[in-house]
């Protein structure tokens, strides 16, 4: 019963890493609670919270070092809770931004831990399991806190941030589930392995590029889909709107296809998850329906499940195994900026080829897309060269205590 209350406790982290946006629907009731704030400030509430994630996912590697990573884990959720329901008790707007700042800073703080520890605790089939439930977990998750604080919102925009209170019980679990030593690296035939935790294999840097161009561009689909839909006369905001909550049950599916396609086909993960991303943006290109908008977005929640799981699982391929945890939370770091500048590389793709339509931008996409899917086809059929040469030695070492 323990083991499986640990897996729970680990998995559910996943749900917090992308918490910040279950409010979302917020934003236009706060304009009329602030009239005297500009749109933009506000609309910025909800997107404040990357750079705190940006900057504190990195520095909490280091953070663990000193204070252990149970204790980083729970300090983060401890920060997520606060930064959550802050806009619930006040009124007061700068008090609300920073607030939101502090979410992120929390989120940031366990972002890399809720991969890593995966990678760190299993091994084989079960890791690739667990790898696939955390997908799971974020998009099911996702979807049940916007859910709840749309219900909240019948009551007036900041009973929706109430919602946050969800955070209380998990800390409780991490604190009771998660042992002390967690995410500590025993490695006796490399002691040398601790020192190098903060070294980064240039090979790693090639995953961090790739999650950087993937998020930049998966979010395309944020930042234009509803202009694509109301600009091509098939749909209205309201049904963009809708289609794109089908890319959180869409993610959760994308963890159980991870699963299998992980199982059978290692090498060639990343690409398959491409080749999802691909053909999505194909469909969206070429749509004038809301059918087939439908299936290019469930499309696109599959892949993002499937690539950012398969980053994770290359990282524990790729670097040796007190290197994970660093690794990981450089790699998310910079799929985060992706995710963050992605208005501005839609931008820059329309001013260079001089054509501002939205589906101009998921022609660039797909284009994108494609490309990636080569380059990782090509990583997959010569894996071998990218792996770490003692990645099953470093891994048949390395046990945190239960």
């Amino acid at each position: 019963m323990r083991k499986i209350m640990t897996r729970f406790a680990i998995l559910i982290l996943s749900v917090f890493t992308v918490s910040a946006g279950a409010t979302a629907a917020t934003i236009p009731l706060i304009m009329k609670s602030f009239p005297n704030i500009s749109s933009t400030t506000i609309e910025l509430l909800m997107t404040i919270p990357s750079l705190g994630i940006i900057v504190f996912t990195p520095v909490s590697n280091w953070v663990a070092d000193l204070i252990s990573v149970k204790k980083t884990i729970m300090t983060g959720l401890v920060l997520i809770f606060f930064g959550g329901v802050i806009p619930a008790i006040t009124m007061n707007f700068p008090l609300i931004f920073v607030s939101r700042i502090i979410l992120g800073l929390g989120t940031g703080l366990l972002m890399s831990f809720s991969q890593s520890l995966i990678i760190q605790l299993y091994q084989g089939r079960e890791q690739q399991r667990m790898l696939g439930l955390s997908s799971v977990f974020q998009g099911l998750g996702m979807f049940v806190m916007t859910y709840a604080a749309g219900f909240l919102l019948n009551n007036g925009w900041q009973m929706s941030y109430w919602v946050y209170l969800i955070v209380v019980p998990i800390i409780l679990l991490v604190g009771v589930y998660v042992p002390k030593t967690v995410g500590k690296v025993v490695d006796k035939d490399h002691p040398e392995a601790a020192s190098d935790s903060k070294k980064i294999d240039g090979k790693i840097w090639l995953l961090a590029l790739f999650a950087f161009v993937f998020n930049a561009t998966f979010a395309f689909i944020s930042i234009k889909f509803a202009l694509l839909v109301v600009s091509r006369n098939y749909g209205t905001a309201a049904d963009a709107s809708t289609l794109l909550g089908l890319m959180a049950f869409a993610m959760a599916a994308g963890g159980f296809v991870f699963m299998y396609v992980q199982k059978h086909w290692f090498k060639y993960t990343t690409a398959i998850g491409l080749g999802f991303a691909t053909i999505s943006f194909l469909l969206l290109t070429i749509s004038h329906s809301l059918i087939l908008s439908s299936l290019g977005v469930i499309l696109v929640g599959i892949s993002v499940s499937i690539f950012m799981a398969s980053m994770v699982a290359n990282i524990n391929k790729m670097t040796s195994a007190s290197q994970v945890a660093f690794s990981t939370s450089v790699v998310m770091t910079c799929a985060n900026i992706g995710t963050l500048l992605s208005p501005y590389f839609a931008k820059a793709i329309s001013n260079v080829f001089g054509n501002q339509e939205a589906g101009f931008t998921f022609e660039a996409g797909l284009i994108i897309f494609a490309i990636l899917f080569v380059i990782a086809t090509f990583v997959g059929i010569n894996y071998s060269r990218f792996e770490y040469k003692e990645s099953n030695k470093l891994s048949n070492n390395v046990r945190t205590q239960n």
